[in-house]
């Protein structure tokens, strides 16, 4: 699994791998019961300390991304579908609220970032394009 890292970037490293792992499984890059690296694996893949990575998946399995198999490792959920739309809603909400705070940190005007958001839609599943 490739994970790009910005050191830079003030998000932290943790949060960093348990989005680009939702991202991975949003677009398909990660299926239902596939294995992730495991925690040494990905540590030192991406250098970092181990803690990090069990602090990413620990988050992801809370979240119900993926499920840890005693003795296994952790594999990607198919739970993802379970969520209520009530509580998909709101989580989705909360990330439109912290897109757009950046976004106009930026100096993006609202327009930019709902045509960006559009693009990246169709880009992600083929049938957003459908939707948007």
């Amino acid at each position: 699994m490739i994970l790009r890292l910005d050191h830079h970037s003030g998000e932290a490293i943790y949060r960093q791998i348990v989005e680009a792992v939702k991202y991975k499984v949003a677009a398909g890059e990660l299926e239902e019961g596939q294995q992730l690296p495991s925690i040494r694996g990905l540590a030192e893949e991406l250098a970092i300390n181990p803690r990090t990575v069990v602090k990413a998946y620990e988050e992801l399995e809370h979240a119900g991304v993926v499920v840890m198999r005693h003795g296994q490792g952790m594999f990607v959920s198919g739970r993802g579908d379970a969520t209520s739309a009530r509580v998909r809603r709101e989580a989705i909400r909360d990330l439109a609220r912290r897109l757009l705070a950046e976004a106009t940190r930026l100096g993006a005007s609202p327009k930019e970032v709902l045509e960006i958001v559009r693009t990246e839609s169709q880009r992600l599943t083929p049938r957003a394009k459908e939707v948007a």
